[in-house]
């Protein structure tokens, strides 16, 4: 009984070492992949082949900026061993791509043009998308003649906050596309024209007053105005060239441009923001130049809320202004 046993044992031992060490096939574990026409490659990470640029974007300013490849050229050839016009000219031979990249997944994607015959609409992930696609934000093109990427916001992209980091790449076609150069294309959009703040009080206060200091806004009225902050402090104050003015928080226009205070230089507001006299307003702000402040008075019972939108405007080019957008409540 003890032989049988421990013959079926060696049986089994030898059948499995002679069955392992029979195959040839080394490559069934160790070949690498090779993609299909339909597959997205994988991404092989190099970071010295990446480059990141950004443009300065804002709503009321530049909504595109251009990256010159020809600054990047000797990065092509380090990279692809190509020159920058033979990786161009190799796209419409098939001997180079140009696609965007999922980085999150670390893929090439084969997608189609969309945008032009020469690049790509994108949504706020990032990622490819279509031109009427409700979170569309950009679109990334090439020139080939200017040798040039173009970035381009869409409008639904031009929106105080919106943050891309959009990748595309040029690499040799092949079973993999692991020579290859990738372009990171940041945009960080702003407003310097606009400050949104929310303000909070309490029935209970024996001084419901806040305060809104205008250092805290020094660097955005700078670039708006094109002025020192000195400066703007002297023209607030004469309240001539530049002007306290009330806006409407619904449309963004401005709905008096400083001719019909109700509150010393500002206004007494009802909870839509519209300019009342005082005996009818829940809410008051007055701009205090000589403490370089808003004070901001509320008469609201408890649980009231509101919106109300004053800035200030250049009143020989009323395009240069600088808004404050406010939310308030009492609980």
């Amino acid at each position: 009984m003890k032989k049988k046993i421990l013959f079926t044992i060696a049986f089994y031992c030898c059948s499995l070492f002679l069955f392992t060490s029979c195959s040839n096939d080394y490559n069934d574990a160790t070949s690498k992949h090779v993609y299909g026409e339909n597959e997205n490659p994988y991404l092989r990470i190099d970071t010295e082949a990446q480059i990141s640029v950004s443009g300065d974007l804002e709503v009321k300013g530049a909504h595109s900026y251009v990256v010159s490849l020809s600054d990047y050229a000797a990065k092509f050839e380090q990279e692809l061993g190509m020159s920058l016009d033979a990786v161009l000219n190799g796209l419409a031979s098939g001997e180079t791509v140009f696609y965007p990249i999922n980085i999150t997944r670390n893929q090439w994607l084969k997608t189609a043009y969309n945008k032009d015959n020469s690049g790509w609409y994108f949504n706020s992930a990032n990622q490819p998308c279509t031109a009427d696609d409700e979170t569309c934000k950009a679109s990334v093109t090439l020139d080939k003649a200017s040798k040039e990427l173009v970035f381009e916001l869409t409008d639904g992209g031009i929106v105080d906050g919106t943050v891309l980091a959009i990748e595309v790449g040029f690499a040799k076609n092949g079973s993999d596309y692991d020579d290859y150069i990738r372009f990171t294309l940041n945009a960080n959009v702003t407003d310097p024209t606009l400050a949104v703040l929310s303000l909070a009080f309490s029935s209970e206060d024996s001084d419901p007053i806040r305060y809104i200091k205008m250092e805290d806004y020094a660097e955005q009225i700078e670039k708006v105005f094109d002025i020192s902050y000195d400066e703007f402090l002297v023209k607030a104050a004469a309240n001539q060239d530049i002007r306290f003015c009330l806006g409407d928080v619904t449309t963004g226009q401005w709905k008096d441009l400083g001719a019909n205070y109700t509150n010393s230089i500002g206004y007494w507001l009802n909870s839509q923001g519209a300019s009342v006299s005082n005996t009818e307003g829940v809410i008051s702000i007055e701009y205090d130049s000589v403490n370089e402040r808003c004070e901001v008075h509320s008469n609201s019972a408890a649980e009231t809320s509101g919106k109300f939108a004053v800035g200030w405007v250049d009143m020989n080019d009323t395009s240069k202004y600088f808004c404050l957008n406010i939310s308030w409540e009492v609980d």
